[in-house]
């Protein structure tokens, strides 16, 4: 008995000499589907990352044309004439109140 080798030497003395090319073949193709997996991995993130700018994208713009419609409706020349005839007892002057000044 001592005289036969084990079958764990005699699987890994095929594999080396007769199996070869296999075996390499079998490396190759573990190691193409553990780059799919990664890369598979890797564009779900991105693609997850893209969606969360673009929602984000989505408010600021909402928000910007919120600010926009405010800007307007503060600056508006109605608002701002009673606002300035409530709050600072302003009026507007008549022609012989007014003086022009020229250059």
């Amino acid at each position: 008995m001592s005289s036969n080798p084990g079958l764990t030497k005699q699987i890994a003395h095929d594999l080396i000499t007769v199996g070869r090319i296999p075996l390499v073949l079998f490396v190759l193709v573990l190691l193409s589907a553990l780059g799919v997996v990664y890369t598979t991995q890797q564009t779900r993130s991105v693609i997850a990352a893209n969606d969360q700018l673009l929602m984000e994208r989505e408010r600021l713009d909402v928000e910007w044309r919120n600010q926009l419609l405010e800007e307007h409706a503060l600056s508006e020349h109605s608002r701002v004439e009673g606002m300035a005839r409530q709050d600072q007892d302003m009026i507007r002057p008549d022609s012989k109140r007014e003086i022009i000044v020229s250059q």
